[in-house]
């Protein structure tokens, strides 16, 4: 959708990515169809060399101000540099909604 392409693009300009995975999560929480909310995305980047994971998560959410303000309500975020990727490309399973469909 347009919030999923919005959200690729603009962590494609601020962080240039060696990979860059974006899902709409919004269906597992009992969103209706075509709303664009829940995200979960996976950005490997080498801007985030040397940086403390709360950094890392800080540069996502500064490239997805907009977003973040208006249409998304949960962002989960996996940040990692290339050789962290490369030694463990392991993303950990999303737990269950607990609202929403509940």
């Amino acid at each position: 959708g347009p919030v999923a392409s919005a959200i690729r693009a603009k962590l494609a300009a601020a962080l240039e990515p060696t990979h860059l995975q974006v899902l709409d999560e919004s269906w597992r929480h009992g969103a209706a169809p075509g709303v664009e909310s829940h995200f979960s995305v996976v950005v490997v980047s080498s801007r985030f060399a040397g940086m403390a994971l709360l950094q890392r998560h800080r540069l996502v959410h500064a490239a997805l101000q907009a977003e973040l303000a208006g249409p998304v309500h949960a962002l989960a975020i996996v940040a990692k540099t290339p050789q962290q990727w490369e030694n463990d490309p392991y993303v950990p399973p999303r737990p269950p909604c607990l609202g929403g469909s509940k």
